[in-house]
């Protein structure tokens, strides 16, 4: 194995943001790590999400969102930083952007490419693969 490739599908804020420390931790470490946002996962990265901060969550993740003198870096903030620390690429659906009519635009700027799943696949055959 020679690292990570995460499959993220779900756009609940915790495990958003377990991705995001994953990632962060494992590219600190110098540990490759590629993400292949996707359904739900792709869309929590839509600027207009950010923006509105219209997440799914449950009770940690209304627990951080209320705490306060608590400064959490959000999961694409993180992400973002962790890029450069070290190998992380994080790549968006080609199949959930076709379906929606979105293009790399509609979302934050942490993207490195557009991939299908077999092109993921491809970038994942030597990684331990998580799904979330």
């Amino acid at each position: 194995m020679t690292g990570y490739a995460i499959v993220l599908e779900s756009a609940r804020l915790e495990r958003l943001q377990a991705v995001g420390n994953i990632a962060a931790i494992a590219a600190a470490s110098e540990v490759p790590v590629d993400i292949f946002a996707t359904m739900g996962g792709l869309e929590a990265f839509d600027k207009e999400r950010i923006a509105s901060m219209d997440y799914e969550m449950g009770e940690v993740g209304q627990a951080m969102m209320q705490a306060e003198g608590m400064d959490m870096a959000m999961f694409y903030e993180n992400i973002a930083q962790a890029k450069e620390l070290g190998p992380l690429s994080v790549y968006a659906c080609e199949l959930s952007m076709d379906m929606l009519g979105k293009s790399l635009d509609d979302y934050h700027e942490v993207f490195d490419d557009v991939l299908g799943v077999s092109g993921f696949l491809t970038h994942a055959e030597d990684k331990q693969v998580i799904f979330v």
